[in-house]
């Protein structure tokens, strides 16, 4: 159990007093912290509130942390240099791309957003595809990203399920957005030499954005 609170600490904004920083349960992200997340989400758009309102709800209750990763990793993505985009990637100041990237990303999901089955989806997926994927990544320095990756790569088959059932429930959503997201950490992963806490940052937002724009595909 402190090892879920503290998950739930780190990857949400609720005080749940998680105590010492632990990955060890890795495995409930998709089970127990998604819908933590998608929850005040999903409640505004069932009582009719703005989507907008009702996604910025969303990504405020992941404490904003990986908004940060995305506005990160998009300014690194503009320097063709691996050691200088790296540089980049720590900088707390964001650029151009990185404001734009987070603009986009709030934009294309509150335009998409609609029901509260897809908020809650989203984040699975969102959640599911981060563990899979850092299971089979590497770190390329040493910090919370090489902690969490390495702890995934024992625990990467617990998200199959859920991707089943969200398979299941959406196929042409899943696979499109499946796709995509792949792609678009490859293109970060690729670039950098390998992931960090703002690569799967970056990746918990695209993936959740591309799955809200894919919910329409059945």
């Amino acid at each position: 159990m402190r090892c879920v609170k503290s998950l739930i600490a780190f990857f949400t904004a609720y005080p749940v007093g998680g105590g010492e920083l632990s990955f060890k349960c890795v495995w409930a992200l998709p089970y127990l912290v998604a819908p933590l997340v998608a929850a005040p989400s999903a409640l505004l758009l069932y009582l009719g509130i703005s989507p907008v309102l009702a996604y910025i709800a969303l990504v405020a209750a992941t404490g904003l942390h990986h908004l940060d990763g995305l506005a990160d990793v998009a300014d690194a993505l503009m320097v063709r240099d691996k050691t200088r985009a790296r540089e980049v990637l720590d900088d707390p100041r964001k650029g151009t791309a990185g404001v734009f990237a987070v603009v986009a990303a709030i934009a294309v999901a509150s335009y998409h957003l609609s029901e509260p089955a897809q908020a809650a989806a989203s984040e699975v997926f969102s959640k599911a595809a981060t563990l899979l994927f850092a299971g089979f990544s590497k770190p390329f320095k040493p910090g919370l990203g090489e902690a969490f990756t390495y702890v995934a790569r024992r625990q990467w088959p617990a998200a199959i399920p859920a991707l089943v059932a969200l398979a299941i429930i959406k196929p042409a959503s899943f696979a499109a957005t499946l796709v995509v997201s792949l792609a678009l950490y490859w293109v970060a992963y690729r670039h950098l030499g390998g992931a960090n806490g703002d690569v799967y940052g970056y990746l918990l937002e695209v993936a959740r954005v591309s799955y809200i724009a894919a919910w329409s595909l059945g």
